[in-house]
């Protein structure tokens, strides 16, 4: 039997056995009852078997009519909250760029300081070979002829590359048509669809999204920690009410060109319409013209997705509360497409989603009841009722992933799972490996009773030799090479992460494995005894 047949029977088995434990009836609370139940209904969401063909296809296909749909999409936004939402963007604009330079009197955008932002992404680029920042330096940028300008601008901006370019007597850009549609596995039973956009294109669209962050923060909204403060909103919002949460159906590719238009200043509209890819190549070879302005793998989507649905909310308060150019953050969050305001805007606002050609889940959004979710919290009257979800069984690494999460949901609603934690345990075969709970997840099974010596898995890194000396000071400025002995070196990306067994012990002075800023007492007790009772056998436990 192949590996990925083996690792989907252990997928299967799992949830099976899972399945049938949360199904037994039990005398539970409300609470845990919409715990359980949460998880036994989505367990598998984002359960990872071997590529399907089919699957693949099909999200292609999902994909074109989404084009299509978003092609024939008709913004019938009232003027008025038009004509608010853009002051509010165009001002806000104003005053970041002001903020970088004094000269920049009413300029919405400082292209000077837009070239200062620009970075690598971490996943593959069209026409260029690996995906690692140290590989890409040293190769010709790949970008479209509307980006041409300003890459070529990036380049002569920069003197790494500008040196590079002089010794090698060329501009070190390469013209592509557009971007390439890539599929990937998103759970068992679908595929989703993402860009892989040119080099050149996406080291702008980055810059161009880091300076809209740049802005949010200047209004209050810092997208590098809104995640936990919308779980916080969310939290309070079941536990009180009087907080809605509205999720949104393919929110990144539903911004369509007419609603950038209406709400962006004209130069921050033409500079995403240049920066974007104009043509998207299907797997099949075949070319289609994007409707929507950006596509998932676009560097500039989530903050974009952002600014302007904090300008949509912004101008629906406006005619109650006057044009104060101010987002009372205490009762608002906003983090790509999950959204949360007070219940008394949740209407109208789902209103003007729709007018701005966005599709509102009214099946993932919540005005009234006891639950609340937003940026993976799900509560229920202050409950914690987040499930776990299993990617894979593929590695001991990923079992160990796996048990964690299974005792730290069994921990927070105070319910065992014994026959899912014994066939996990079976999984891993003879050897368990206890480790402290400051350790990672995929290391071995975290508690704070682990021994004063221990055993763990460490990810061994594969290291490369850099090629590109004439970068050195520019990359090790960023972290991405390290000097061993006289040699530079990189970690490329892993797609398959190998693992070594390696021995530690506590640190001195330290009673056990205990690490309370990341669990709390009751929760490392309860996590204790299902550990003690479990994994801890004659012949399971490594001495």
């Amino acid at each position: 039997m192949r590996k990925d047949d083996v690792h989907e029977h252990m997928l299967s088995a799992l949830f099976e056995i899972m399945s049938e434990e949360l199904g037994r009836k039990t005398p539970y609370c409300d609470k845990k009852q919409y715990a359980v139940d949460r998880l036994r209904n989505r367990m598998r969401k984002k359960a990872l078997c071997a590529n399907d063909k089919e699957l693949a296809i099909k999200a292609v296909q999902d994909f074109k009519t989404l084009n299509d749909l978003v092609g024939s999409t008709s913004i019938t936004l009232p003027p008025q909250i038009v004509a608010d939402a853009r002051h509010f963007i165009t001002t806000m604009l104003e005053r970041h760029t002001t903020s970088l330079n004094d000269d920049n009197i009413q300029e919405v955008l400082d292209v000077r300081a837009l070239l200062d932002q620009w970075r690598f992404s971490k996943g593959s680029s069209n026409g260029v070979e690996n995906s690692h920042a140290a590989d890409k330096v040293g190769q010709s940028m790949t970008c479209t002829t509307l980006c041409k300008p300003f890459v070529s601008q990036l380049r002569r901006h920069n003197h790494y590359f500008q040196l590079m370019d002089e010794q090698n007597g060329s501009q070190g850009i390469v013209e592509v048509k557009g971007s390439l549609l890539s599929t990937v596995p998103k759970n068992e039973e679908t595929h989703r669809t993402i860009a892989i956009e040119p080099l050149g294109n996406m080291a702008m669209q980055l810059a161009a999204g880091r300076y809209l962050e740049d802005t949010l923060r200047y209004i209050g909204l810092d997208i590098r920690d809104q995640q936990p403060k919308n779980k916080l909103m969310a939290h309070r919002g079941s536990l009180v009410g009087g907080i809605a949460t509205i999720d949104l159906k393919s929110a990144s590719d539903m911004f369509t060109p007419d609603l950038v238009r209406a709400l962006m200043p004209p130069e921050w509209y033409w500079l995403l319409m240049k920066l974007r890819s104009p043509l998207i190549t299907l797997p099949s070879g075949e070319d289609i013209t994007p409707a929507m302005v950006s596509t998932m793998g676009n560097g500039f989507t989530f903050p974009l997705m952002t600014f302007i649905l904090c300008a949509l909310i912004y101008a629906n308060r406006c005619p109650k509360r006057g044009p104060s150019l101010f987002i009372d953050w205490s009762n608002t969050c906003v983090f790509g497409d999950d959204i949360i305001v007070p219940c008394e805007e949740y209407s109208d606002l789902c209103m003007i989603l729709s007018q701005a050609g966005l599709i509102v889940n009214h099946d993932k959004s919540y005005c009234v009841g006891p639950f609340r979710e937003s940026c993976g919290g799900d509560y229920y009257e202050g409950w914690d009722v987040t499930p776990f979800y299993v990617r894979h069984l593929n590695s001991d690494a990923a079992i160990y992933t796996v048990i964690n999460q299974v005792l730290e949901w069994c921990a927070r609603q105070e319910i065992i799972l014994s026959a899912t934690l014994l066939y996990l345990r079976s999984c891993l075969g003879g050897r368990v490996f206890l480790v402290p709970e400051w350790m990672n997840p995929d290391q071995g099974i975290k508690t704070r009773g682990c021994p004063r010596q221990y055993k763990y898995l460490q990810p061994k890194p594969q290291r490369e030799r850099f090629k590109y000396p004439a970068f050195a000071v520019m990359m090790a400025i960023g972290g991405y090479i390290e000097q061993v002995d006289s040699d530079l070196f990189y970690t490329p990306r892993q797609f398959k992460t190998r693992y070594e067994v390696r021995r530690a012990r506590l640190p001195s002075g330290y009673l056990d494995g205990a690490y309370r800023v990341e669990r709390p007492s009751h929760v490392s007790s309860y996590i204790d005894i299902y550990v003690s009772l479990l994994f801890t056998e004659q012949g399971y436990l490594t001495k």
